[in-house]
């Protein structure tokens, strides 16, 4: 018992540092910071720093890790509104991010401009997708009437997500939220035209 109290102890304090290390990074760049000053700046020793990391990245890694934003948690803690279509709750689960990106966005585009100017971190970035892909899919069973429906819906979810993300970190007059809702919006007229067309036919 007492081991695993201290493995949760121990893990709480890496993920911790994680995203205070993230955030000195994501201010100052990752290559103009070395493991040691990174510590410094957090109040750490540098032994105290690799002994939780492998390396700079390694701390980044936890931190998108332990940041990753668990669309399908929020997707399981959503009742099921008869008049809302599948676009419409999917939209609706990333409404925490849209928050922080309001409440915090420069912060926000510095660590998104970090993750995409490392190509170690970027790959770590598309496997994490991946990791939600599968958890949202899983998550968005109980709404679609087979699991390839939900695998696609949950692709297309975050490909839409992402899509708008690439847009705020490069506009800087336009918010998340207006930029996601177009970009839900246009994949919900496409929708419609096609089951239109169909219907026609």
């Amino acid at each position: 018992m007492g081991s695993v109290v201290r493995d949760r102890v121990r893990e709480k304090m890496k993920t911790e540092l994680a995203q205070q290390v993230y955030t000195v990074f994501a201010e100052r760049g990752l290559e103009n910071v070395t493991a040691q000053q990174a510590a410094q700046a957090v109040g750490i020793s540098r032994a105290t720093f690799f002994r939780y990391f492998s390396s700079k990245e390694d701390a980044v890694v936890t931190a998108l890790r332990s940041m990753n934003m668990h669309f399908s948690q929020m997707l399981e803690s959503m009742a099921s509104n008869p008049s809302e279509s599948l676009l419409e709750l999917l939209r609706r689960s990333f409404e925490p991010t849209v928050v922080a990106a309001e409440e915090e966005p420069e912060a926000m585009r510095s660590r998104v401009q970090l993750v995409w100017s490392t190509s170690a971190l970027r790959a770590s970035w598309q496997e994490s997708r991946r990791e939600q892909q599968a958890e949202l899919a899983q998550a968005l069973h109980p709404f679609c009437a087979n699991r390839r429906l939900a695998d696609t819906s949950a692709l297309l979810a975050l490909t839409l997500y992402d899509h708008a993300l690439v847009r705020w970190v490069d506009s800087h007059n336009e918010s998340l939220r207006e930029i996601l809702d177009e970009a839900f919006d246009c994949a919900a007229m496409i929708d419609n035209k096609w089951s239109t067309g169909a219907a026609r036919k």
